[in-house]
């Protein structure tokens, strides 16, 4: 069956219940490591206790499966639970880890070498000492794995095998729907990339998907029976992440965009919009905390806007946090190729309640989630983004959140639907 999420609704526990069940989590990141693939599996972390499972997480150790060091980032709210930390020896992270010594313009296609001939990434090789680890463990009923990297779905398999416990796929990304032609003609092609996620989707008892888009995809890839159980369970908003003291006070309005922007998602437009109406705009400034993209780079050389752009790089979330909470209004950009995605950065602005200033295709699913939300507005051209900029900076960006429509998104609806779904597929 496909779906959006509709079974019952687990209740919550007020006090740890003898029926509580025990699930094991793999992801491929957990805090202190800042990487965008944690927020869902920590949400969930947080609140399935409440809903009758006990999480237990196995995550890898950062220096067996990053080629570079992870931005860490300490001041992410982490629940206590038990966490295992596995370490193992991978030889294409260690080779790649070694030629940080060599000039960049060598290692770095020597690093393309190795990417390709991965299948599909570096986490496979991590099953063994994963398999060791999860022989210590008692009374689990399911594991649960996300991805990407789609590599952890290998892993998760492997062990729901072992420990003979159905075993749940988390897509926070689509895979081969989206997998690109090789640069290099080496490695496993994209058919045997393809035919490796059919089988594990063959072995999973059900499999969630972000977004109605990415669960249409792979049906119309793989054609699954009617017994496949793929539903849909939306990312969620949660306020508790980061806790702060008080949001910052910015001298003039304030829009704040959070995260690395690149060829689809570009921040050249915005940018290009602020340089045609810098003149006659009134006090307001951007701050970018991020990379930016190529394009956008070369336009600000060309324009810079000192007294309107500011950039810097990522900072930790409990520094982020306050500016975010203190803006005008927080920008949104949804690239053209990416109209019917929810990207993570929505619900992390969601928790800040603030405006959201969405640039982007019309008619996207995040342009429909912050209008039925009452969040904030959409632009789609220069002239609309024009129009948007002028709100901001005269605080009159339409902000009536509407509760119900949030509830939607929020972190506690994405535990409640997970909770049942680990509920039905081991017969609760």
């Amino acid at each position: 069956m496909y779906r959006l999420f509709r079974m019952p609704i687990p209740s919550r526990n007020t006090s740890k219940s003898a029926m509580t069940k025990q699930v094991l989590m793999l992801t491929a990141a957990w805090p202190p490591v800042a990487r965008v693939g944690v927020r869902r599996p920590l949400r969930l972390a947080r609140r399935l206790p409440d809903l009758g499972w006990q999480p237990i997480v196995m995550t890898p150790e950062p220096d067996s499966v990053f080629r570079k060091a992870p931005n860490l980032d300490p001041s992410l709210s982490v629940p206590d639970i038990e966490v295992h930390r596995v370490s193992a020896l991978i030889p294409s992270t260690k080779l790649a880890q070694g030629l940080r010594r060599l000039p960049k313009l060598v290692a770095k296609p020597i690093n393309r070498v190795i990417s390709e001939l991965l299948k599909p990434d570096q986490y496979p090789a991590w099953t063994r000492a994963a398999k060791r680890a999860a022989r210590g463990l008692e009374n689990i009923q399911c594991v649960w794995v996300t991805g990407g990297p789609f590599g952890m779905f290998c892993v998760g398999t492997a062990i729901a095998k072992q420990l003979n416990v159905p075993l749940i796929l988390d897509y926070r990304d689509p895979w081969t729907v989206d997998l690109k032609r090789k640069r290099i003609p080496i490695g496993p092609s994209r058919r045997a990339i393809r035919k490796l996620e059919a089988k594990l989707l063959d072995s999973a008892d059900a499999v969630s998907y972000v977004n109605t888009n990415m669960l249409a995809r792979n049906v119309a890839a793989f054609s699954p029976g009617p017994s496949a159980n793929w539903v849909v369970i939306p990312n969620g908003f949660d306020p508790t992440d980061v806790v702060f003291d008080k949001p910052t006070t910015h001298a003039i309005p304030t829009l704040v965009y959070a995260g690395a922007c690149y060829g689809s998602r570009s921040m050249k437009p915005i940018l290009e919009t602020l340089h045609t109406c810098n003149a006659e705009l009134p006090p307001l400034q951007l701050k970018i905390f991020g990379e930016l993209d190529p394009a956008a780079r070369r336009f600000l050389d060309r324009h810079p806007m000192p007294d309107r752009v500011s950039h810097g790089q990522r900072i930790p979330a409990n520094e982020l946090a306050p500016i975010m909470a203190g803006s005008a209004a927080l920008l949104l950009i949804i690239g053209n190729e990416h109209k019917t995605a929810l990207s993570a950065k929505i619900f992390d602005y969601l928790e800040m309640d603030r405006p959201i200033i969405g640039y982007g295709p019309p008619g996207s699913d995040a342009a429909t989630l912050i209008k039925s939300c009452g969040v904030g507005r959409w632009s789609s051209d220069s002239d609309t983004l024009r129009d948007a900029l002028f709100q901001i900076a005269s605080d009159t960006v339409p902000f009536t959140p509407k509760k119900d429509a949030l509830r939607r998104y929020s972190a506690d609806m994405m535990a409640e639907r997970t909770a049942a779904l680990l509920d039905e597929v081991t017969g609760r």
